[in-house]
C-alpha cells in the first residue's frame, strides 16, 4: 500500500491525497490550503465536497434515488462521497484564480487555432 500525492492546480504543491480533491464543476485539482469561502476550516478535502440538499437536480446529477433516501443511505446534509469539492470553495469557479490550461483553451478558441498544429510548430522551431 503506497501513499499517493496530488498536485494542486492553484499553488502547484503536491500533497497527500486526503488534502487534494477535484472541483465538481471545473475539475481542477485543489488543495485545502487554496480553497476560498472557507467556512469549514478543515484540512481534509472530503469536508469541502458537495453536500446533499435533497433537490431533484442533485438526485439526478449524482444518481441518488428515493430508495437510497428511504433506506437511510443518504440524507439531507450528508457529504456526497463521489462528488468533488463544491464549486463555492473553488478559486477557479469563484473567479479568484485562473488556471494556465484554461487560458490556453480560451486563446485557441478565440483565435481559431488548432492545438496539435501549434504544438507541431512549436516543436519544429524549438
Amino acid at each position: 500500500m503506497g501513499v499517493e500525492f496530488y498536485a494542486c492546480k492553484r499553488c502547484g504543491e503536491s500533497r497527500y491525497e486526503e488534502y487534494v480533491y477535484h472541483c465538481d464543476k471545473c475539475e481542477h485539482s485543489l488543495c485545502t490550503r487554496c480553497v476560498v469561502n472557507d467556512d469549514i476550516g478543515d484540512d481534509y478535502a472530503h469536508s469541502y465536497c458537495v453536500i446533499f440538499d435533497g433537490t431533484q437536480a442533485m438526485k439526478d446529477k449524482y444518481g441518488i434515488d428515493d430508495e437510497d433516501i428511504a433506506k437511510g443511505y443518504i440524507k439531507e446534509g450528508d457529504v456526497i462521497d463521489d462528488a468533488g469539492i463544491d464549486p463555492k470553495y473553488c478559486p477557479f469557479c469563484q473567479g479568484e484564480a485562473v488556471a494556465e490550461i484554461d487560458v490556453l483553451k480560451y486563446l485557441l478558441k478565440k483565435y481559431g487555432l488548432d492545438y496539435e498544429e501549434i504544438k507541431r510548430e512549436y516543436l519544429t522551431n524549438k
